[in-house]
């Protein structure tokens, strides 16, 4: 990768073609500083006095707030959340999944200007779940981010979920509280002309790492590398993903896959196992930009 990328110009790396990597200079194995994030963690509330006190939560990494208006009185508010790394999980005490660079995204649907519905992003799947079901700091819904792999859930603790490999786990726990709109950078979508405006909000946030076609991270190392193995098609180390215009912007149902959307009015039972539905939502083509 030319050395000269920016947020700013990163979507003219779209003239290559669709197989684009955004291919990491260090060696991951030797775990170089930035990739374990330390110095992004939220802050935690400060004592002063009511005037100077703090409730906590910022972090220096910027969440991305793309706000959509649909039909039918129906505002969509996905909240993107980008890491540097994801740490697969383990089957029998063997890692598989990891891959340099991560995306995650909660949408919270609004129906004439109240929130209905909330999807957490999990893996190549998620969960819709009413507004009303989720655990709330005042008015606002708390999730769960897991540990590694940053799937997110709505509630603390283990999440079983069935690979064609085997039973994995994520885990969540109350860790370090992180509230986004600290530090956001806040888009409106339009669905006529389909252009990302930065909002009034935050006029100077960039918008053309928005367009960028490729994947935020390196490919699959292949077999004959030393850092990769691998079993049953799956591999220890995986191409990093691709960007929030892959993630079905424009879905009429609350999840993103094109299936059944079962909304839960109810928080899961601890330790529910889920099956992984198959498919890859990020496939290797780049060719699913749904509508766009």
């Amino acid at each position: 990768m030319e050395h000269d990328r920016t947020v700013d110009n990163l979507h003219e790396l779209n003239k290559l073609g669709w197989y684009t990597y955004l291919q990491s200079d260090d060696n991951v194995e030797e775990r170089p500083k930035w990739l374990g994030g330390a110095s992004n963690i939220p802050s935690t509330p400060s004592k002063g006095s009511s005037n100077h006190s703090h409730p906590g939560g910022h972090s220096s990494a910027p969440a991305v707030l793309v706000v959509i208006p649909k039909h039918d009185g129906i505002v969509d508010a996905f909240w993107f959340y980008f890491y540097s790394y994801n740490l697969g999980n383990k089957v029998l005490d063997v890692r598989f999944g990891n891959h340099v660079g991560d995306w995650e995204h909660t949408l919270v649907r609004f129906r004439n200007g109240k929130p209905e519905y909330v999807f957490l992003s999990e893996h190549n799947f998620g969960e819709a779940y009413a507004f009303s079901a989720l655990e709330k700091i005042g008015k606002r819904p708390v999730t769960f981010s897991a540990t590694g792999s940053h799937a997110m859930y709505a509630t603390p603790g283990s999440h079983p979920y069935v690979l064609p490999l085997g039973l994995l786990h994520d885990q969540t726990d109350r860790g370090p509280l992180w509230d986004p709109s600290q530090n956001v950078y806040a888009y409106t979508l339009n669905p006529e002309d389909k252009v990302l405006r930065a909002s009034e909000q935050t006029p100077e946030a960039p918008v053309n790492w928005f367009y960028y076609l490729g994947h935020w991270g390196d490919r699959t190392y292949p077999m004959n590398d030393s850092r990769q193995y691998g079993f049953a098609g799956q591999y220890h180390y995986v191409s990093g993903p691709l960007g929030p215009i892959y993630k079905n912007l424009w879905r009429q149902e609350v999840c993103q896959g094109r299936g059944k959307c079962s909304i839960r009015y109810w928080l899961p039972p601890f330790g529910e196992t889920k099956i992984w539905p198959g498919g890859d939502t990020e496939n290797e083509t780049g060719m699913d930009v749904q509508d766009w």
